[in-house]
């Protein structure tokens, strides 16, 4: 292994320090908390009930029709089964309903599924409220004090988010929560690595951000990040340059609160 100096702070052997990750959104900590596990699973199951899945539900003694109509319901009640960590304390099969306890913290959950729309709303034992939709291949969670979006189309990045020469980020994430707007693009480009952080660091400080660069290099090849910061403009953006054979993986995130 191998290091170059760096355009910014290093940590001992060349290693790129850690990064601090974005702060969740309170909507998103708000649907996943307590019962993460259940819904993640309640999401691929609205999305659709595959064949394993409908086996599945036939040997867990299912009716085969339910898991037709309704196969976000089903997914819960077998999501159920399968985490020592939730007990079903009701489902109603009519009404597309379940109610869930988290043994760990008590904490009662209940969930209705439309199938027809693809939407399952969960409503927590305070009577706070939060939806989750899928939407041509995405997810859209929706809570008391937000909204997150995950997929290809989500929400765009500001104008003043740097877009690098020739390249089509796909937003992946985007968070919108008291006052704070979030999201997180990719993309992949045949440059080096050394040519993505220059023109990020340029851009940004041409934007009037104050920039900070990391990078390390090991058998010959970079990887780096580029931090921007605007205090004034309550605006960061922060890039990660990592390389692979066809070129360099771009990953570019930005915050900005109201």
């Amino acid at each position: 292994m191998s290091t170059t100096p760096s355009t910014g702070p290093q940590t001992p052997g060349g290693m790129l320090p850690p990064v601090a990750p974005a702060k969740k959104s309170n909507v998103l900590l708000w649907i996943l908390g307590g019962c993460g596990t259940l819904i993640l699973i309640c999401i691929i199951a609205v999305a659709g009930f595959s064949f394993w899945a409908m086996n599945k539900a036939k040997q867990a003694g299912i009716d085969p029709e339910l898991a037709k109509k309704n196969p976000g319901l089903v997914g819960a009640r077998m999501a159920v089964a399968m985490n020592k960590d939730l007990e079903m304390v009701s489902s109603n099969d009519a009404a597309g309903t379940i109610v869930v306890r988290d043994k760990r913290t008590g904490k009662v959950t209940s969930m209705k599924f439309d199938p027809e729309k693809k939407t399952m709303v969960i409503v927590d034992e305070n009577g706070k409220e939060g939806t989750i939709t899928l939407n041509s291949g995405n997810v859209e969670m929706k809570g008391p004090d937000g909204t997150v979006k995950i997929g290809a189309n989500t929400d765009k990045a500001p104008a003043w988010v740097p877009v690098y020469p020739g390249a089509s980020p796909q937003s992946v994430l985007s968070a919108s929560a008291e006052g704070e707007q979030t999201g997180t693009a990719g993309f992949t480009t045949p440059d080096s690595t050394e040519k993505v952080m220059s023109y990020y660091g340029d851009q940004l400080k041409s934007g009037g951000f104050k920039v900070s660069t990391t990078s390390n290099t090991t058998d010959g090849k970079v990887a780096g990040i580029v931090n921007g910061e605007d205090k004034v403009g309550k605006r960061s953006v922060l890039v990660t340059a990592t390389p692979d054979d066809k070129g360099t993986n771009v990953s570019v995130s930005f915050t900005i609160k109201k």
